[in-house]
Parts: structure tokens; C-alpha cells; sequence
């Protein structure tokens, strides 16, 4: 398994896993909308900080694959704002739905800790999850991942609690 920049050679098997979120209701991570927009511009405007909505800081999309097969994405925001401070923090990861429960996202993550570290220069880096998310929970927590707080924050009108956490890099 390998971080790699995006690439056509995986984008059927990343639309595949959009659809395994969508038939089984996942919605703790948000695909790039494919149906929008050509999703490799729209990952390379992130990367270079061009034509980005207000608010929005530069990211590095990686994602996950193994041989032929995307497993899962993951970003990295270069910088914190206020609202990314509450919720969002500096790297976000969806694991393909298939491959939940099986060490992925503690993988993927522990791959781009070091690109943040490494490529980006950053100390220390910001994850939240919900707090419903188990899952998500123990991937960062495995990753040295320290609780500050839960706090609530709204999002499309529901409340929502949510965990932030610190990595020291």
C-alpha cells in the first residue's frame, strides 16, 4: 500500500467507493463530487491555493491504493482558520467502506504525518472526528493522537459533538 497523488488510474475505483458510501449511508467523510466537476482540477487548485471559495486554505490530496485499487483519501490543509480550528483541523481521510475495521486509516494516516512533518513543516497537526466515531477515534488516537476537548459545533443545522485532537510531529 502506497500514498500517491491522484491519477486517472485509479478514478473508476474511487468512483467505486463513492458508491459503496453511498449504498450503505456513509456520510463521515465527503468524496470530491465527481458529477461537479473534473475532480483532478479541482484537487490541484487546492494544492496551489488557486480558486479557492472563501475561508478555504490550501490541502495535499493523497490517496490510498493498493496495486490497482483506491482504498482511501486523505488531505492535508497547510494551515488552520478559525471554523478549521473547531472543526475539520488539518487532515481529513475517508477509508473505502470495504476495507473499514482492518488497520487502514491507522496506515494512511501514519503515511501523511510524514508528509506534514517532512514536505509542509508542520509541528503539530489538528484531527476531529465525531464523537460517535469509534472508528475514526482509535485511528488517530493510534497515531499519537492527544484529546483537548469535545466541543459542539453546527453543521448544516444539526449539533454535533465533536473530538479534537493534537499529533506532535
Amino acid at each position: 500500500m502506497e500514498l500517491v497523488t491522484p491519477s486517472e488510474k485509479y478514478y473508476q475505483s474511487y468512483i467505486d467507493a463513492i458508491e459503496e458510501y453511498e449504498q450503505n449511508n456513509i456520510d463521515t467523510y465527503d468524496f470530491f463530487d465527481i458529477s461537479k466537476y473534473d475532480i483532478f482540477e479541482k484537487m490541484e487548485d487546492y494544492r496551489t491555493g488557486r480558486n479557492l471559495p472563501e475561508g478555504y486554505v490550501k490541502a495535499t490530496y493523497f490517496w490510498l491504493v493498493d496495486k490497482d485499487e483506491f482504498i482511501g483519501e486523505i488531505s492535508i490543509r497547510h494551515s488552520l482558520t478559525d471554523s478549521l480550528l473547531r472543526f475539520g483541523g488539518n487532515i481529513g481521510y475517508g477509508i473505502r467502506y470495504s476495507y473499514w475495521n482492518k488497520g487502514i486509516g491507522t496506515i494512511m494516516l501514519s503515511k501523511a504525518l510524514v508528509y506534514a512533518k517532512d514536505v509542509l513543516g508542520l509541528n503539530k497537526v489538528l484531527i476531529t472526528c465525531n464523537d460517535n466515531n469509534f472508528g475514526s477515534a482509535r485511528v488517530i488516537e493510534k497515531n499519537g493522537g492527544i484529546l483537548q476537548d469535545k466541543i459542539i459545533n453546527t453543521i448544516d443545522g444539526v449539533d454535533r459533538l465533536s473530538r479534537r485532537y493534537w499529533i506532535e510531529l
